[in-house]
């Protein structure tokens, strides 16, 4: 079974039945097993929280992004280094700085444009 899918049986059971789900938020590996014979790896740790209430507001705090390990796609480097972004920003910026457009055709002319 998927993740998503073992996420969307244990939130199905819980919707149903009140019992699972206060055994889901006492011990939720115990609970998620239970009910769809998967066990979460060991390695995380589950919190569980009944957001059910209506007329409450729930804030998750989630981790923050790590940037020094994030690499970019062979895509979002051609962008960056002059791709589709580096057109719209000619073209948006040439009707502010006439300039604009000569410098940006000179940039790319090594790269063919």
């Amino acid at each position: 079974m998927d993740t998503k899918k073992i996420v969307q049986t244990v939130i199905n059971k819980a919707w149903d039945d009140a019992d699972y789900r206060k055994a889901l938020v006492a011990n939720p590996n115990q609970a998620i097993e239970m009910a769809t014979g998967e066990r979460v790896p060991e390695r995380f740790d589950l919190v569980v929280t009944d957001q059910t209430d209506p007329e409450t507001i729930y804030l998750n705090i989630p981790a923050q992004p790590n940037y020094d390990d994030m690499e970019l796609s062979d895509e979002q480097l051609e962008q960056v280094a002059g791709g589709e972004i580096f057109f719209i920003a000619t073209i948006v910026l040439s009707s502010i700085i006439p300039t604009t457009v000569a410098i940006g055709v000179e940039v790319g002319k090594d790269k063919g444009w």
